[in-house]
């Protein structure tokens, strides 16, 4: 039962994320990772965007029909302290979505190691929706706009690629 929660949870979250909005298109390109990729659910691609990089996320999705808190109306997931601690040490937005499965709602927090314990449960100030994909869009763009890279040299580069016309 518990494995079947968290398989509706992720593909709540995919319909939930690539919601069009009465836009032509979804702004959020996701693919799962596959169960066996430890703290990390999903990788999710920005749409529409024209830079030199292309700006992404990680997501890692927590489903339950465990409902909310009685005082602050908080989603009930479980993320323990170890998977915080291993999703805060990406180098990219990273954020962990709670799925109440009953409702079919998502919500988003940031998993950039604001917070660096346990969690028991995610506030429900920003579901899934219009608004909050625009923000996210918006966040994860300027992170990357703002980033600089080292440009990358391997040693596995074909000599033959440097400067060939295309």
């Amino acid at each position: 039962m518990k494995n079947s929660v968290g398989q509706r949870g992720e593909a709540i979250f995919y319909v939930l994320i690539t919601k069009f909005y009465g836009r032509d298109k979804p702004i959020f390109r996701p693919q799962f990772l596959g169960d066996k990729w430890q703290n990390v659910d999903f990788i999710v691609e920005l749409e529409d965007y024209s830079g030199k990089i292309k700006p992404f996320f990680f997501v890692q999705v927590k489903s339950t029909k465990s409902g909310y808190t009685k005082i602050k109306q908080r989603l009930k997931v479980k993320v323990r302290k170890k998977h915080v601690l291993s999703l805060s040490s990406y180098p990219a937005p990273t954020y962990i979505v709670g799925i109440d499965e009953v409702s079919e709602e998502g919500f988003v927090i940031s998993a950039n190691g604001e917070s660096l314990s346990g969690i028991s449960s995610i506030p429900t100030d920003n579901p899934i929706n219009e608004k909050t994909q625009n923000i996210l869009w918006e966040e994860v763009r300027n992170f990357w706009e703002n980033s600089e890279f080292p440009r990358f040299c391997s040693y596995f580069s074909d000599p033959e690629w440097k400067g060939a016309k295309q």
